[in-house]
């Protein structure tokens, strides 16, 4: 299957809007009537950030069976690559990714070889700046000497409801 999708929202309506997007595509196989498991790939961006999930995903049909309709349950859980796309004077050091984790709840409708889903459920990943900035101390003389950098850490969890559209084929 691929999903994908776009989320439109504004931070302040009255100065711009901001657009925001993602998308993903899984490719796996089906284990017997109702699992389905397979690894994805995805690209999300938020307002002040762009990131690239790599994930595993799993799916167990809840009612239905793997030739009908079916209503359905997918986890998706993995790691993400960061990029900050805000400058100004909040300008990290370097930034790192982490763990994106979503789930959903969805009907999926089966037409010969086709499958499209209709899914909802929240989607969380974890990101992180790191600020290191140099501090200086003067001897008696007046010369200054570096320091020790001053350094800081800031986790920031970038969620959202998603809404998803996915279609698959054999």
């Amino acid at each position: 299957k691929a999903p994908s999708g776009d989320l439109i929202g504004c931070t302040d309506c009255g100065e711009s809007k901001e657009i925001t997007f993602s998308t993903a595509t899984i490719h796996g196989i089906t284990i017997g009537k109702k699992l389905r498991t397979g690894l994805g790939i995805g690209f999300d961006s938020y307002s002040d950030w762009k990131t690239l999930p790599l994930f595993g995903s799993v799916s167990w049909d809840l009612l239905g069976t793997k030739n009908t309709h079916a209503v359905f349950v997918q986890v998706n859980y993995g790691w993400s690559k960061p990029w900050r796309v805000k400058s100004g004077w909040d300008n990290p050091t370097s930034v790192e990714g982490g763990q994106m984790a979503s789930a959903q709840i969805g009907y999926r409708i089966k037409y010969h070889d086709a499958t499209i889903c209709l899914a909802v459920g929240p989607k969380t990943q974890r990101v992180y700046r790191y600020f290191e900035y140099p501090t200086y101390y003067y001897l008696s003389d007046g010369t200054p000497v570096e320091g020790s950098p001053n350094k800081t850490t800031i986790k920031e969890d970038l969620g959202r409801f998603m809404i998803s559209l996915s279609v698959g084929w054999k």
